[in-house]
């Protein structure tokens, strides 16, 4: 009889363990799914300290500001002739970029 209430037991603490991971699973999946479908691509630029340049692109960041991909538009050099005139003109292209890749993304809900 001991045996029989024994293997019930386990049986029954088994069940529990898998629909809590399954219930924590799925919660996680869900939230990671909202995350990627909340993500916009936006323009982004940045400096690498010792590099010599700027970097120009479109980053495709979340709600929760994780950078989930990029695309480099322009790398421009810190010593270039006229290097306001190609940051604007990289920043315009990076613009252009995220509006068309935005059109392929879901609209926002909310």
């Amino acid at each position: 009889m001991r045996i029989i209430a024994s293997v019930v037991v386990f049986v029954v603490v088994v069940t529990a363990v898998l629909l809590v991971s399954t219930v924590v699973t799925a919660n996680v999946r869900r939230r990671r799914h909202a995350l990627e479908m909340s993500a916009r691509w936006a323009v982004r630029h940045y400096a690498i300290p010792g590099r010599g340049h700027t970097v120009v692109g479109v980053a495709l960041t979340d709600a929760e500001g994780r950078v989930r991909g990029e695309h480099v538009v322009a790398r421009i050099p810190d010593d270039a002739q006229d290097w306001q005139r190609d940051f604007v003109a990289a920043r315009q292209e990076a613009e252009e970029r995220a509006f068309h890749l935005n059109i392929d993304r879901p609209p926002i809900e909310g």
